[in-house]
């Protein structure tokens, strides 16, 4: 399961390098761990970072979750996404 794990966080990192500098998607931290549910990732990082993923009112971060759910799908994992916002 570690492989997979690995290839979901690879993924989401490739994705995210689409839209926001490679160099920021690098500060970002990215795990992902087997729930009673399936796939939890969260991800945490500098909130200049996270306000880029998350977009405006919460949509980017929405189109993602969908992806992920196609991601979970071609590796036979149900994926849920978090995001770890500093407080502050």
């Amino acid at each position: 399961m570690s492989e997979k794990l690995q290839e979901i966080e690879k993924r989401l990192r490739t994705l995210f390098s689409l839209w926001v500098d490679p160099q920021k998607v690098e500060k970002l931290d990215i795990k992902a761990n087997v729930d009673e549910r399936g796939v939890l990732v969260e991800i945490t990082g500098p909130k200049d970072v996270l306000s880029l993923i998350i977009g405006k009112k919460g949509s980017t971060i929405n189109a993602v979750r969908k992806i992920t759910k196609s991601i979970g799908g071609s590796i036979g994992a149900a994926i849920s996404l978090k995001v770890n916002t500093p407080q502050g």
